[in-house]
């Protein structure tokens, strides 16, 4: 008889879970592109700003050299002449009116470099505070654009991670089926995605063996899954089995696969697995090399071997 359980609520409850961290991850990833968008907006605005700020440098720079060339030359003609031969000029200016003139002339010479002077100190002062706001400006946007670009990396990251764990618990619990009767009471799962098994129980083995449990074929390196809740007990290796896993399913009843290609990552003994949890991969380890597949048996109480067969008919089919 197949019916609901508590076991089956709770693994939806699970996947309602995971789907609503995928959406706020989701969420959370839209809000940080946008704001990266947002970004770019500022960026552009500050690289206009930043080329006005270079322009208005380009004039600055054009401008103190201009008033130095001219201090220059002012300098050599002192350092030529000095300041008695202005003197003798304006004496040798003829008449008064000469002279009038020449002292105003040499007046606004003066003063003019005065000026060019106070001028030159200006626009110097004016070019070193625009060169440190343009550096600040392009640390500024450097920096803004590395910690968007980190947030969003993360985020998508996260999406990655919180999309595979929701697709994993929907695939999950696509798997599993609630069972109870006489055997077999809470979740189960194929151990395989591929049903192709058939009830061999006591048929003869070599060395004069009888089959004590159901192989269930399948391709090479697929997944092999937990067939109930409960906890892995063992990992083995060596002999006719190969690479092998027990499990104590909540159900009482202990479970053993064997010929596997391995273990599936995060696997060790005592790990607790749900039904149809990926476990362990497919292979032809031990004595079946060239026929891939999983011998399955059940040990119920962890006692002697039964018939898995109307097991796994049940979980299956």
């Amino acid at each position: 008889m197949v019916m609901p359980t508590s076991a089956g609520a709770q693994t939806n409850q699970q996947v309602k879970d995971a789907e609503n961290r995928v959406s706020q991850v989701q969420a959370e990833l839209d809000a940080a592109t946008a704001a990266y968008e947002d970004s770019w907006a500022r960026v552009e605005a500050a690289k206009a700003e930043l080329v006005d700020i270079e322009a208005r440098a380009a004039f600055l720079e054009k401008e103190a050299a201009e008033v130095g060339a001219v201090l220059s030359d002012r300098a050599r003609l002192v350092y030529k002449y000095g300041s008695d031969s202005i003197l003798t000029s304006m004496m040798s200016a003829e008449g008064p009116q000469g002279a009038i003139d020449r002292a105003a002339m040499l007046s606004a010479v003066t003063s003019r470099s005065q000026g060019r002077l106070q001028s030159a100190v200006s626009l110097r002062k004016e070019l070193n505070q625009l060169e440190a706001l343009r550096a600040s400006k392009q640390a500024e946007l450097e920096s803004l654009l590395a910690i968007q670009e980190q947030r969003r990396g993360d985020l998508q990251s996260q999406l990655q991670v919180v999309e595979a764990r929701a697709a994993d618990l929907r695939e999950r619990a696509a798997r599993q089926r609630a069972i109870d009767n006489a055997v077999m009471q809470g979740l189960y799962a194929c151990i395989h995605d591929y049903n192709s098994f058939r009830d061999t129980w006591g048929a003869p083995r070599s060395g004069g063996r009888a089959h004590k449990g159901v192989d269930v074929m399948a391709p090479y390196g697929v997944p092999v899954y937990a067939f109930t809740n409960g906890r892995i007990s063992r990992l083995t290796s060596g002999g006719l089995g190969g690479i092998s896993l027990y499990m104590w399913g909540d159900d009482g009843n202990e479970y053993f696969y064997t010929h596997l290609a391995g273990y599936a990552a995060g696997i060790y003994s005592g790990k607790r697995v749900e039904a149809g949890e990926h476990i362990a991969i497919n292979g032809d380890t031990g004595n079946a090399r060239g026929t891939p597949h999983v011998h399955f048996e059940v040990h119920p109480g962890g006692g002697g071997a039964v018939n898995p067969y109307p097991y796994m008919a049940a979980a299956c089919r």
